[in-house]
């Protein structure tokens, strides 16, 4: 349950950082100066929102403390108010608590959930109160360290003021959130290392100061990049997989009084950076490949629909029973080759000008899927079951092709139930600013390798399958500025996918 809660308000945690800065604004309980910043104002709302999520499931305090401090510390030292700082923490609880008070329904399914829910409430509600302390003593803690700055500050020399200056620049990144820091000395003792490296080698950093680094991590023969600065006298910049995080490790020395002292180490995440440009990589492979698959497409349209014409011509003129039968399914099997070309050319993004975009009722299409999948159902034995609470929401593109996309999903869901399963639940409701459809089934489930290659076309379990269902869903809901999701259900135990579609007001 505590996943599937922190799953939830993960969701949902831009929508609630953008609640929580509008309710703040319109009572005017903001400082000007945050209203000067509000993209960075959100995205540390979205930040500490996703920090309690996070807790509710696993319970650990101490990252949230932690990230906390460092919050704490920086909004000081850009001299906004505690009491702005303390009332969005305030009210980024209330906002989660309300959340999850108005989506109880979605969260529990039993009574003993119900009893776990109200635990974790009470939970979350105390664990803010012992943030606020630790917001309440940084402030505290720094606003003692600047007055003693301030009186050591007439008597510093400007040797004195350089030196300060640049531990105060030391701590600021050994404190960074966004790079990782180690400092070993010329006997490969480890100096220094901050959070960020802890967290990245999966340890505790208290255990590893003082400790020697080839004891501590036990590194291969070609990833000693620190110590060859000490052995070799060798600097660089390398990439790295640590602890299955593709890190940039650049190295230098480091000098006192002329002589080598030791060396330090600067690890930087650029695991997304590489996905994103991957993923990039991708699409412009895919984009390359549906122009050409449009072309194509349209070419083999052209004498297909030549070759349709005269089969019926010949159809009509023939009375024989046999060859009528040989041209019905000549007919048929033409009929599933333009089904297929029509799937290629939405992948292909290719925008027909007899359709027009228009603001229509989602649910409209969502029951006349149900309506048209219905007697299917019934022959094979298969429950549809419709869970929504008769609210209607408006949304705005190419009612056709969302129909389409509707109805490859609950197709799907009902092929799934051929070995095992009777059952599949369709469940609409409103988001924030989303309109949300899920289904699930009680089948096999999805297996791992089955879910890393969903969407990608071409690729099916189904004997008779083309592969192109599923990424054309995909590729019609992108298009909607809609997102769609797959996994396996906590609740039935089959597949569940999950369609995000905003809402048209």
């Amino acid at each position: 349950m505590r996943k599937r809660i922190r799953k939830h308000l993960s969701s949902l945690a831009p929508g609630l950082a953008a609640n929580t800065y509008d309710l703040l604004s319109d009572h005017n309980r903001i400082s000007a100066l945050i209203l000067e910043e509000r993209s960075y104002t959100l995205s540390l709302l979205e930040t500490f929102i996703l920090a309690l999520a996070e807790y509710i499931e696993t319970g650990d305090r101490q990252r949230v403390v932690q990230q906390s401090r460092e919050i704490a510390l920086f909004r000081s030292k850009q001299g906004i108010a505690l009491a702005c700082i303390l009332e969005r923490v305030r009210v980024c609880r209330d906002s989660l608590l309300e959340q999850i008070r108005r989506d109880t329904h979605r969260l529990i399914f039993t009574e003993e959930e119900r009893l776990g829910l109200y635990q974790i409430q009470m939970d979350l509600f105390q664990f803010v109160d012992t943030l606020i302390d630790v917001f309440i003593q940084t402030y505290e803690e720094d606003e003692e360290q600047r007055k003693q700055l301030e009186m050591q500050a007439n008597s510093l020399t400007k040797e004195d003021f350089s030196q300060v200056a640049e531990q105060e620049l030391v701590q600021l990144v050994l404190q960074s959130t966004d790079i990782a820091v180690l400092i070993i000395d010329r006997n490969l003792r480890i100096i220094e290392a901050n959070y960020s490296f802890a967290e990245l080698q999966q340890v505790e950093r208290a255990q590893i100061i003082g400790k020697n680094i080839d004891e501590t991590f036990r590194p291969r023969e070609n990833e000693r990049f620190v110590q060859w600065v000490i052995e070799r006298g060798q600097s660089g910049h390398y990439v790295a997989d640590t602890n299955g995080t593709l890190t940039t490790v650049s190295t230098s020395p480091i000098y006192h009084q002329g002589e080598l002292w030791g060396a330090i180490s600067v690890l930087r995440n650029i695991t997304d950076s590489k996905r994103y440009e991957d993923e990039l990589t991708k699409r412009e492979a895919l984009a390359a490949v549906g122009q050409l698959a449009a072309g194509m497409a349209h070419e083999i349209r052209n004498p297909l629909t030549s070759i349709k014409g005269f089969i019926q011509l010949l159809k009509e003129q023939t009375e024989n029973a046999q060859n009528s039968s040989y041209f019905s399914v000549i007919l048929t099997e033409i009929e599933r080759i333009d089904g297929l070309l029509n799937d290629v050319l939405v992948l292909a993004r290719y925008r027909d000008d007899k359709i027009s975009a228009e603001r229509f009722l989602l649910m409209d299409e969502v029951l006349g899927v149900i309506r048209l999948l219905e007697p299917e159902s019934n022959r094979r034995g298969i429950r549809l079951e419709l869970d929504w609470s008769g609210d209607e929401w408006y949304i705005y593109g190419f009612r056709a092709r969302i129909k389409q996309a509707v109805l490859n999903i609950l197709k799907n869901a009902m092929e799934a139930l051929v070995m095992k399963g009777s059952t599949v639940r369709i469940s609409v409701y409103a988001s924030i600013n989303q309109v949300v459809l899920t289904v699930e089934d009680d089948g096999p489930g999805l297996e791992e390798k089955v879910l890393k290659n969903l969407f990608i076309p071409f690729y099916t379990k189904k004997p008779d399958g083309t592969g192109l269902g599923l990424s054309t869903t995909q590729r019609i809901i992108l298009d909607h500025g809609g997102e769609i999701f797959a996994e396996n259900s906590s609740r039935l135990g089959g597949a569940r996918f999950e369609v995000r579609l905003p809402i048209s007001n």
